[in-house]
């Protein structure tokens, strides 16, 4: 059967992504915690004292690094390092959680998920990939082999796959009954249906006048140091460190080609154009080794690039495009119509293979010309099968078999097939003819000679050798021609700032002390070459010192100091022609939500203006009203109110989405993790 020559002929490897909706629905965007060096051996994290080991891990992420090769990914091996490690935390966490609360399945449960008729999603589609009917006949194939004509050799790779998704499942299974627990037990009642609507349902046109702190300048409203020592005191919290943090400056060098490098290679494509416009141009040039060439049959459809397009399109057999140059890749494209003719391209088909002699073969044909379905060929021919009414695109395939499918006989013919196996087809509908172009498609990609590259890295060396200190470094980077950029790592950074293969430096930086310089990186499959200074070391707080904290914290204690300010100079105002008199402001015009975060012309963030426009009489002038942009002063100048009343479960559904089972869900991961100690030794083993 289809199934069992799957497993002989090739391993399958099958994806397993079981629950991966629902664990992004449950975990949210987990952030990144605590990750503090300890312990030895081969213990890689720690969730509240379970270890995870690193041949654990290590096994985790080949699996991983297999799959987006599958896919034809190329990810940056500490990226997906980062994800496995997050991802096998956050399975701890709930795996804890599961075992308290005290889920699990049944076998019965687990039976049905995998064979029953409501199987699970993927067990259907690994079902299909085999070839078979049902999980339950694959499950059949899988533990009694001989029943099939095969051994446990044969199917032992399969099967391997069939326990791994059904772990995969009773964790799906444990998962789903943990985000029903939870929904059930976050429910609204009454008040909180009333509190809801109440929020929603009135709205308040004001009149209002602001004066916004960033009009205000001047050195009285500069804050002292130790105005900022306490605003950063009071503020300290907002600056916790969930792990040790490395202030850095690096420098990021592009390794491109040079004028030299692209002169060379603009004077090789111009010997190479000159070759392909020449007869059997395309086989003059075929044995530069510095150039990639791509022949093949095309129709215009099928030609995404504009600008090729519009060559073939117009250009006559021979012709050869001008060079084209993409400066963000430093390559070169040129195009060659080879030929042009017109034909068909497409075909309707049905084919049919069978295994076995070639008697077997001939009476197969028979019947299918007899006039028998492939359905019917099926049932008596256990080793048949098929497929019908497929269009098949056959531009590309063998010139035999091409002309064979265009030139067809009525009814079913053999295609191809030895004394062991044969396919038949038969040939329902073609498309009408039409043109097909055949081209050849030259590249060059122009890369940076060894004298660039060498040139680049001595100078580079010679910059650091003079600035081996993170002040000289940062101090002198510009004159010396390089830009010396800020950023912070932590031990949970894979890449500095999205800088592919950049884990060595990161490492560098964990063993460095402050003030050190880097070595330079320039070996790890990159474009670039990096180097690094440490700057400073931050540890449970990011201090007052480090500039983006300190100019939080100045923003900050001087909008204070601005508001004391303006509060003081409009006291006493009663109308709002007067605050806006005193404020160099007009009036304008907006509406004020009380459940609503926004509000239009203002933004967002000013919870003290949107309070005291709830409880404001009509027509009343407030203020003055301290906000986080500006100081305000407002008048209620109409109140509407919702004639329609929310139904209970248009309430229950705005309650969970914003404060009940659907946001605690999304971020139970998180609660989890903030329960307990995580610790995480990444930069040891990666």
């Amino acid at each position: 059967m289809a199934a069992l020559e799957k497993i002989r002929k090739k391993a399958v490897f099958l994806t397993i992504v079981i629950g991966v909706a629902l664990l992004a629905f449950i975990l949210g965007d987990a952030e990144k915690m605590v990750g503090t060096l300890f312990g030895s051996g081969n213990t890689i994290a720690k969730v509240d004292g379970d270890k995870i080991d690193a041949v654990e891990f290590q096994k985790r992420y080949e699996q991983a690094s297999q799959q987006l090769q599958n896919q034809g990914q190329t990810v940056d091996a500490a990226l997906v390092q980062q994800q496995v490690i997050e991802q096998m935390i956050s399975e701890r966490l709930l795996e804890k959680e599961l075992e308290r609360v005290g889920i699990d399945v049944s076998n019965a449960e687990i039976t049905e998920a995998m064979t029953g008729k409501n199987a699970n999603m993927m067990v259907l589609q690994f079902a299909r990939q085999m070839g078979v009917e049902s999980p339950a006949q694959l499950y059949d194939l899988l533990y009694n082999p001989t029943k099939y004509g095969a051994n446990e050799q044969q199917v032992a790779e399969a099967k391997t796959q069939w326990e791994q998704l059904q772990s995969e499942v009773i964790k799906n299974l444990k998962y789903s009954k943990l985000q029903t627990l939870i929904a059930g037990a976050i429910q609204p009642n009454k008040l909180d249906r009333k509190q809801l609507n109440s929020e929603n349902a009135v709205t308040s046109t004001v009149q209002y006048v602001k004066q916004a702190y960033d009009a205000l300048t001047g050195d009285q409203y500069k804050p002292t140091d130790a105005e900022l020592k306490a605003q950063y005191d009071k503020d300290k919290y907002m600056y916790k460190l969930d792990e040790e943090v490395r202030k850095i400056h690096y420098i990021a060098v592009d390794v491109v080609p040079s004028k030299a490098d692209l002169d060379k290679a603009a004077a090789m494509i111009g010997e190479t154009l000159d070759s392909l416009r020449l007869e059997n141009g395309v086989d003059r040039v075929r044995n530069n080794s510095e150039l990639v060439i791509n022949e093949g049959v095309v129709r215009l459809g099928d030609i995404r690039d504009t600008e090729v397009k519009a060559f073939i399109e117009t250009a006559a057999v021979g012709q050869v495009s001008e060079p084209k140059f993409t400066n963000s890749t430093s390559t070169y494209n040129i195009v060659k119509l080879v030929k042009k003719e017109f034909g068909v391209d497409s075909v309707n088909v049905n084919v049919v293979s069978v295994q076995g002699a070639k008697s077997l073969q001939d009476s197969v044909l028979n019947m299918l010309n007899a006039g028998a379905t492939l359905a019917e060929v099926k049932k008596s021919v256990k080793t048949a099968d098929g497929q019908e009414n497929q269009w098949q695109v056959i531009m590309g395939v063998a010139d035999s078999v091409k002309t064979k499918l265009v030139n067809a006989p009525a009814g079913y013919f053999k295609l191809d097939g030895n004394d062991k196996a044969a396919f038949f087809c038969k040939v329902n509908e073609k498309k009408a003819p039409k043109a097909m172009y055949t081209i050849a498609q030259i590249e060059h990609k122009v890369y940076p000679s060894t004298a660039t590259t060498n040139g680049l890295h001595d100078k580079l060396q010679d910059f650091i050798m003079k600035n081996n200190t993170a002040a000289t470094f940062e101090a002198n980077a510009v004159k010396a021609g390089y830009q010396s950029v800020e950023t912070t790592i932590s031990p949970s950074t894979a890449q500095i700032d999205r800088i592919q293969n950049t884990r060595k430096a990161i490492q560098w930086l964990f063993e460095a002390k402050k003030g050190d310089v880097s070595p330079i990186y320039d070996k790890d499959n990159n474009d670039k070459m990096l180097v690094v200074a440490l700057d400073a070391v931050y540890d449970g707080y990011a201090p007052l010192e480090d500039a983006q904290v300190k100019a939080a914290v100045t923003l900050k204690a001087t909008n204070e100091k601005k508001a004391e300010d303006l509060m003081k100079k409009l006291e006493g105002k009663k109308t709002l022609a007067e605050f806006a008199s005193a404020m160099k402001a007009t009036v304008d015009t907006t509406q004020v939500t009380f459940g609503q975060m926004f509000i239009p012309k203002i933004g967002v963030g000013e919870s003290e203006l949107t309070a005291k426009v709830a409880v404001a009489k009509k027509d009343a002038v407030v203020g003055p009203v301290k906000g986080a942009t500006g100081v305000y002063a407002f008048q209620v100048t109409g109140v509407s109110k919702s004639e329609r009343t929310p139904t209970d479960v248009e309430a229950d559904r705005t309650f969970a989405s914003t404060r009940g089972n659907q946001v605690v869900m999304q971020n139970a991961v998180e609660i989890l993790r903030k329960a307990v100690k995580v610790e995480k030794d990444m930069l040891r083993f990666f």
